[in-house]
């Protein structure tokens, strides 16, 4: 593979999330009465659904692959996704199995693409046959029935090639009910010339990271060790994984653990309200022009980001092109390798499409083959893989980036994606982000504890899940 930077990433989760009312609605639309819908099984692979999902999408879709069938006779298959220049892997799909065309529409980012699947599916049909989903989102849609297993139509057949920990997000017991595909493995990412400056190595494990934050401030005080985003809760979640302190516990059915209030987390909130209160980290929104100017202008000298980060961040870079280096995430246990990872996304069948099996021989090729990743690992794609082959290449770990000079930051995140433990994401993940903007914010303005806030968010989402039906517990 070329050495060329990473120009645009697209699965910054949480970037394309709609706020409000709407989001609210959807949380509501995609459950569609949760406790009535765990009572019914998936349907079987020989019932095709009662509705094509060949239907059009809506007038705001946009076009991207696809959309004339050269074989008159072939399956047509209905694919929505976001993902820059994915389209290119849809048309050699297209040349290279012509028996099924596949249509790739764009009907919005994240969020907006959801509420139109549920609109849909309410509705009894439009849905798509195969879309793109986020890990935090599927269980929405499996608790439902809404989304296929795709056992009976080979995926297991690739489960050798995933890293186990995406594998088991995409999967309930023996049911596997989506495809992974891309990944945001986290790292410590630093500014390697102010680090120096202070003479501060990147800190092995929390407590260095702590005592490092400390030194930093002493040193510098308009200076912070990096930000911390209480109201981005999936970066939150991130980092509360890899101090096995998460706090949702769910298999499938109407039972879901809730426990934000629980040692491991208020051991969790206690570590870093106390570099919150000595302003040794900054109070800033993440994946913004404040956040990316705080650290190309050295006010913030780390970043703990995803394989996606550098080139996220690439664009605002200037002072600090060439500075900045990866190493892995601090450990909460001298010598562990406990990763996390943030960011990243699904590709399930949807069970109202006609065209089940067509619909999964499409999804598998997609994420589970060397022809498909070969196309999607580069430029405008630039997906950071669960794909074990492609993890495993030499030449893919050797990727430079600008920002980065001559290092390879790769080399960290691909480690990192082999250290991940797999979380069970709650059924409900839309309210959550929905009513963290809210629970959230006195953190980052500082007029609210982090440990306060773990306790109101746990009464928000207990008083949710509830309503909708759930038995809680935790």
């Amino acid at each position: 593979m070329p050495s060329t930077s990473r120009l645009s990433w697209p699965h910054r989760p949480g970037a394309r999330r709609i706020a409000g009312r709407t989001a609210a609605g959807l949380a509501g639309a995609v459950t569609l009465s949760l406790l009535a819908a765990c009572g019914g099984g998936s349907p079987s692979p020989a019932a095709a659904g009662s509705s094509s999902a060949s239907a059009s999408a809506s007038s705001s879709a946009t076009l991207v692959a696809g959309g004339s069938c050269k074989n008159s006779s072939a399956t047509k298959i209905t694919f929505w996704a976001w993902v820059p220049g994915l389209g290119r892997a849809v048309n050699e799909f297209n040349k290279t199995h012509p028996s099924i065309c596949v249509t790739q529409e764009d009907v919005g980012a994240g969020s907006p693409e959801y509420v139109k699947i549920a609109d849909a599916l309410k509705a009894g049909s439009g849905a798509p046959d195969v879309a793109e989903v986020e890990f935090d989102e599927l269980p929405s849609f499996e608790v439902t029935h809404n989304v296929v297993n795709l056992v009976p139509y080979g995926a297991n057949k690739y489960k050798s090639q995933f890293v186990p920990w995406a594998w088991k997000e995409v999967s309930q017991g023996p049911a596997v009910y989506a495809m992974p595909g891309d990944a945001g493995p986290m790292a410590f990412y630093y500014n390697s010339k102010l680090l120096a400056k202070y003479h501060i190595t990147p800190p092995a494990t929390w407590a260095q990271f702590a005592s490092a934050a400390a030194a930093l401030k002493k040193a510098d005080p308009s200076a912070y060790m990096t930000n911390f985003a209480a109201t981005d809760l999936q970066w939150l979640m991130s980092l509360m994984a890899q101090d096995n302190a998460w706090p949702f516990a769910y298999s499938g059915g109407s039972k879901v653990t809730i426990n934000w209030t629980g040692p491991a987390q208020m051991k969790f909130a206690a570590y870093w309200q106390k570099l919150i209160s000595a302003k040794e980290v900054n109070g800033t929104s993440d994946v913004s022009a404040t956040s990316f100017a705080d650290m190309d202008k050295g006010i913030d000298a780390s970043w703990l980001s995803s394989a996606w980060g550098p080139s996220y961040f690439a664009p605002d870079a200037k002072q600090s092109v060439g500075d900045w280096r990866a190493a892995p995430l601090p450990q909460w246990t001298a010598g562990a390798h406990v990763a996390a990872n943030w960011g990243g996304s699904t590709y399930p069948v949807f069970s109202q499409s006609a065209h089940k099996a067509a619909a999964a021989t499409f999804a598998e090729w997609l994420n589970g083959t060397t022809a498909s990743w070969t196309i999607t690992k580069t430029a405008p794609s630039s997906l950071f893989p669960t794909f074990l082959p492609l993890l495993n290449d030499p030449t893919y770990k050797n990727i430079t980036v600008p920002v980065s000079g001559s290092s390879h930051p790769d080399q960290t995140f691909t480690a990192a994606a082999g250290n991940i433990q797999g979380v069970p994401w709650p059924p409900f993940m839309t309210e959550a982000l929905t009513q963290s903007a809210t629970v959230f914010a006195g953190v980052l303005s500082g007029k609210e504890t982090l440990a306060a806030a773990f306790r109101n968010f746990q009464n928000v989402l207990a008083n949710y899940a509830r309503q909708q039906g759930f038995t809680v517990s935790g």
